[in-house]
């Protein structure tokens, strides 16, 4: 499987989870819940491939700073439709800077230091520490079925594990949550089929598609359920 392919699969599940967000009152249950379990599928693919991208960028800088750039246009439509955190692309931008930063640094203290800074940054972004803590997994583990499954099995057990305890003491509605953590260890096993190949090279689609489909998303509910 290619890095084009992992990344449709990525924009899909990114597709169905927004849309159970911002769809959620107006949708029947077992709708919801599938959309959930479809959505878990993002965010392991993403971090993996981020990693994969700073392992094999020519330029690291330009990486970052694509990143950023769209993080910032990303946050017009997510502010108005999902919320005033800061998107996804700001936790994956992190990321992106500490992988860099461990190789950039002498000093491990120093690395650490700015562990810290950007932990604390992240903490007002979606995914947050987690997110930053399986991309590190993702770049520095030494084996595929660790960078893999391991990296996927982070929020898998913090979103499931509790989920499961919910289920487990008559609360149904933590359903969708223990879906959603199964579609995160199911992408774990998606990353497993890598083969290194890139495939298309359509990167600007899919840093585009991202704040494009959250918009379209919320102008839709605007329209049809008069819901802004």
């Amino acid at each position: 499987m290619t890095s084009f392919a992992l990344k449709l699969i990525a924009i899909a599940g990114m597709t169905c989870n927004h849309a159970a967000y911002l769809f959620a009152a107006w949708l029947p249950y077992p709708a919801y819940c599938l959309l959930e379990g479809l959505g878990g599928l993002t965010f392991p693919v993403m971090a993996f491939l981020l990693a994969e991208g700073w392992r094999h960028t020519s330029n690291v800088w330009r990486y970052g700073l694509r990143l950023a750039l769209f993080a910032l246009v990303s946050q017009v439509p997510y502010a108005l439709f999902l919320g005033w955190e800061g998107n996804v692309m700001f936790t994956l931008l992190a990321g992106l800077a500490l992988l860099h930063l461990r190789d950039a640094l002498r000093s491990r203290a120093l690395w650490w230091l700015a562990a810290v800074a950007l932990a604390v940054f992240t903490l007002g972004a979606d995914w947050g520490l987690i997110g930053v803590a399986m991309v590190l997994v993702a770049g520095l583990a030494p084996a595929r079925l660790q960078r893999s499954l391991g990296m996927a099995a982070l929020p898998a057990a913090a979103i499931g594990i509790p989920a499961l305890a919910g289920l487990a003491a008559g609360d149904a509605t933590a359903l969708p949550a223990l879906l959603y953590a199964a579609g995160n260890l199911a992408a774990g096993g998606l990353l497993l089929l890598y083969d290194g190949r890139r495939g298309r090279p359509l990167k600007w689609f899919f840093y585009a598609y991202y704040p494009a489909h959250i918009a379209v998303l919320g102008v839709a509910r605007g329209v049809l359920l008069g819901v802004w």
